[in-house]
């Protein structure tokens, strides 16, 4: 690898120059638009690097396999923080979203102990009956949009999770001010940097984050005032949890902590869904597969709990060929802070760098017939299966800033589909879903679905809200 101080190639000839940066332009226009389509156009035409856009929205898209190696394995080369520092004032300057280095190595370790798989599995139950409120609203013959409704659902499991039943007695007004705040950030860099400049848009969105703190502020007060909670809970264990020199989050940190998990924890929990269920109803064959699965490992009366949902192999080949063909997050990106040469272009410090796991996870060089739903592609005994390679597969990224939460959202999607199979009988209304959104991805024109059948919850499961 040859150090460079040349961020990129530029051509001599004035006329040349000039098409150049008007097709990049009109590169950004087509990426802002629809970045799925474009994505395989820019691929197609040049290769793994091509260069988007111009000026300060100017930047080099990394594509396929090589390239995600290339970021994930040299973190040395880039800085985390300055690729995010437009979402500072949303995410928060203590989130682990926008910090690197040593802050992000400390920060990391102390959240994530809420994390481990004894911690994730106590919260099974309420993510199990907090499905079951919405399918309790359907009856035979209905006809129903859910992807909202399970955004909702899951997004309060996400809240109680965090902090506790009391937290969702009264969540309307905290689940609208999430949902602002995620409509700014789940926007191009384009869209982001004019809003930026102080339309009604971002100010509204700031104003939402601000109500969202206080409200967050609020939570952590009441829990210290009654000198903890019974529940276990994510803001208990957060508070507890200590770094080697014995210290903890601050305050501002543990906030934007929470502020975070909220916002982009619902969001990738509620659209892995959405779309797990999507696919597993477009085959009959799957969704009867699944039906057939769990009966046979959560029979009916006992309750569905964490044991019963990890026995299900066929569940777990569903989920992980869902989070193929549809990452919650379709890009990602690094800010260049030491020069560099790669796929022939050379990149100086403040080079902004996107890959993207989306595109790397439908490319024909390294998936089978990549673009057809085939669960049967992650079974081990099956004749056609190849274990991926690490940076072939990034439902939730990679390296050391990998979703802290990874190991949750799949155990909530997982259960939420679990329980809706064990509930409802369920047929598609409409084939044919079209991605929307960079971060939370999720069907454009939402679920509809024609529900055919329901059974009663068990009493026992009923209970846990």
């Amino acid at each position: 690898m040859a150090p460079t101080s040349t961020r990129f190639r530029v051509p001599t000839d004035p006329i040349t120059r000039l098409r150049s940066r008007l097709g990049q332009i009109s590169d950004l226009k087509d990426f802002s638009t629809d970045p799925y389509s474009a994505m395989d156009r820019l691929h197609d035409r040049n290769g793994p690097v091509s260069w988007v856009g111009t000026g300060p929205i100017r930047f080099a898209l990394l594509l396929g396999p090589e390239a995600n190696e290339f970021v994930l394995g040299n973190t040395d080369l880039f800085s985390w923080s300055r690729a995010f520092e437009g979402l500072v004032p949303l995410a928060g300057p203590g989130a682990l979203l926008v910090n690197d280095g040593e802050r992000h190595r400390r920060l990391r370790s102390l959240v994530q102990p809420a994390f481990t798989a004894r911690a994730v599995h106590a919260h099974v139950a309420t993510v199990r009956a907090h499905v079951d409120r919405v399918v309790d609203t359907w009856e035979r013959a209905d006809v129903v949009e859910v992807s909202g409704a399970f955004r909702t659902a899951l997004r309060r499991a996400t809240i109680q999770s965090l902090f506790g039943s009391r937290a969702v007695a009264d969540d309307a007004p905290l689940q609208a001010r999430l949902q602002t705040v995620h409509e700014a950030i789940d926007t191009s860099s384009l869209v982001r940097r004019v809003q930026s400049l102080g339309l009604p848009s971002w100010k509204r969105a700031l104003a939402a984050r601000a109500h969202v703190q206080s409200w967050v502020a609020g939570e952590i007060a009441r829990y210290r005032e009654a000198g903890g909670d019974p529940e276990r809970h994510v803001l208990g264990t957060l508070l507890r949890s200590r770094d080697a020199d014995g210290a903890g989050l601050t305050e501002d940190e543990l906030s934007d902590q929470l502020i975070s998990l909220l916002e982009a924890g619902a969001e990738t929990t509620s659209s892995a869904f959405v779309w797990t269920l999507y696919e597993a109803l477009a085959d009959r064959r799957v969704w009867e597969a699944l039906a057939e699965e769990v009966r046979e490992h959560a029979p009916e009366g006992e309750e569905l709990g964490a044991e019963h949902v990890e026995r299900m192999d066929l569940l777990d080949r569903v989920v992980r060929e869902t989070l193929r063909l549809h990452p919650a997050t379709v890009v990602a990106s690094r800010m260049t802070a030491t020069p560099f040469r790669f796929g022939g272009h050379g990149f100086g410090p403040g080079s902004k760098i996107v890959f993207s796991p989306y595109h790397t996870h439908r490319l024909a060089s390294v998936w089978t017939d990549p673009l057809r739903f085939d669960p049967g592609r992650w079974d081990p005994s099956g004749d056609g299966y190849r274990k991926p390679r690490p940076h072939e597969y990034l439902p939730f990224g990679g390296g050391p800033h990998r979703c802290v939460g990874a190991a949750f959202a799949t155990l909530a999607v997982k259960t939420a589909i679990a329980q809706v199979v064990r509930r409802a009988d369920l047929w598609l209304a409409r084939k044919g879903a079209h991605p929307s959104g960079l971060i939370g991805m999720r069907p454009k024109e939402g679920l509809t679905v024609l529900v055919t059948g329901t059974h009663e919850a068990n009493k026992d499961e009923e209970a846990t809200v």
